[in-house]
């Protein structure tokens, strides 16, 4: 796993790029007037779509500075690559598909171009980005060295006909009326012995990233908008809301409102069960595939009984950042800020459907064409200020890892309680923070 080699990755980094022989000035311009800027990003077909066209209208008005553009190559993950690309001093000088679980570990290999160093930062970065996440995306010297770009905030989906037919209002708020649904929704349908659909699945895969897409979110709800770790460096699920999640999904196991299976396909829109954890990449595949007797409808993820507060999520973002092996910054700092206009932002969601990260948009008049022509988007977007990312650390997989293991044990498995499995789970991360402090 690429974080368990973090710390020896940081330190081999940091020797090759002292061997980098730099041809920036203090200024951030190229000595070679022919230098072009290298553009990387997703290799999703949509998102290539709509980085050909930016880079196209880019190169259109500026002759003199063109842009090579080229989807992150082939790998197992685009965060190998990249490490691979690093080693190998291949990177772009542009990478707009940064998931901000690698940042601290590029940091501290010294890899990274400081967005905050250039003049007009300040004043993108508080018109762009709403003002609850201004401080999300600081690294720990306090430095941005990953602009904020798009999201995917993580909610839940229920089945209308489902709930309208056994007269289940929404939103299930709480902890509690979620399992009042459930009790009713959780049923044998073709009267066999043997129930044939369920409240909600929630993936018993024990790899780490799942858990992204339940304890994560749910704990983020729980805990009004916390990650792993609190500002101290203490474990923030060795919490009432830590234990109140497990008990949740270990109730959820127990009682059979959950299934304790592997599947082919997808249950939700096969209807077997009512609700289902996702972001909104989910809607084009439902509306792609689904009958027309098949509605679907939104909800914030539910919370405990004595939760009060705002409805916080995990909002899967992806940043653009600059390396440090580019030639010309402050032309890579140019292109970059093209990439974040409300007229990019605009083809992004047209040709993507992923929500930039940017203040009021459903609200904004340049994209209200859009939310009109896809209202089931405007849940989402105002589901942004509210979004939370994860901890800048180099041991956050092994966190997951962790987390996923006491998961399968107290939740899945029922071997262990649930405050057992937290506290089990807690040492261990603690455990890390205190390596990451040496």
């Amino acid at each position: 796993m690429m974080f368990r080699y973090a710390k020896l990755l940081k330190y081999c980094l940091a020797l090759i790029l002292v061997l980098i022989v730099s041809v920036c000035s203090p200024d951030g311009k190229a000595s070679d007037s022919d230098y072009k800027l290298t553009f990387w990003s997703s290799n999703n077909s949509f998102e290539i779509q709509h980085a050909r066209e930016i880079v196209s209208k880019w190169n259109e008005m500026h002759p003199d500075l063109q842009v090579k553009y080229q989807p992150v190559p082939e790998g197992r993950s685009s965060e190998e690559v990249i490490l691979a690309a690093i080693v190998s001093k291949s990177t772009p000088d542009v990478y707009t598909n940064i998931w901000p679980g690698v940042m601290q570990q590029y940091v501290e290999a010294d890899i990274m171009v400081r967005l905050d160093q250039f003049p007009d930062f300040d004043s993108l970065y508080s018109t762009r980005v709403p003002i609850s996440l201004h401080d999300k995306f600081r690294s720990r010297d306090g430095g941005v060295y990953q602009f904020p770009w798009k999201c995917n905030p993580i909610v839940i989906y229920y089945n209308k006909r489902m709930f309208e037919d056994l007269g289940i209002e929404v939103p299930l708020r709480t902890y509690s009326e979620f399992f009042q649904a459930a009790e009713k929704l959780t049923r044998d349908t073709d009267d066999d012995g043997y129930t044939d659909q369920w409240m909600m699945d929630v993936d018993i895969n024990t790899e780490w990233w799942h858990r992204f897409f339940d304890f994560y979110t749910m704990f983020i709800a729980a805990s009004g908008g916390k990650t792993f770790i609190d500002i101290d460096g203490s474990i923030a699920f060795d919490s009432p809301a830590g234990i109140q999640v497990f008990d949740f999904l270990r109730h959820g196991y127990q009682k059979g409102y959950f299934p304790n299976a592997f599947f082919q396909g997808d249950v939700f829109l096969q209807q077997k069960v009512a609700v289902h954890i996702s972001g909104p990449w989910n809607i084009s595949h439902l509306e792609k595939y689904k009958d027309d007797n098949f509605e679907y409808g939104f909800m914030a993820i539910p919370v405990p009984d004595d939760y009060e507060g705002k409805s916080f999520t995990y909002g899967d973002p992806k940043c653009a950042g600059i390396f440090k092996t580019s030639k010309n910054t402050g032309a890579a700092w140019q292109f970059l800020k093209f990439m974040l206009t409300e007229q990019s932002d605009k083809r992004l969601l047209e040709i993507t459907n992923q929500l930039p990260i940017r203040k009021n948009i459903s609200r904004n008049d340049n994209f209200s064409g859009y939310f009109k022509e896809h209202p089931q988007y405007n849940f989402f977007a105002d589901m942004i200020p509210n979004i939370v990312s994860v901890d800048q650390s180099i041991y956050l997989q092994e966190m997951f890892d962790i987390i996923s293991q006491e998961f399968d044990a107290a939740c899945v498995q029922g071997l262990k309680s649930s405050q057992e499995g937290i506290r089990y789970a807690s040492e261990r991360c603690r455990s890390l923070v205190r390596m990451e402090e040496l």
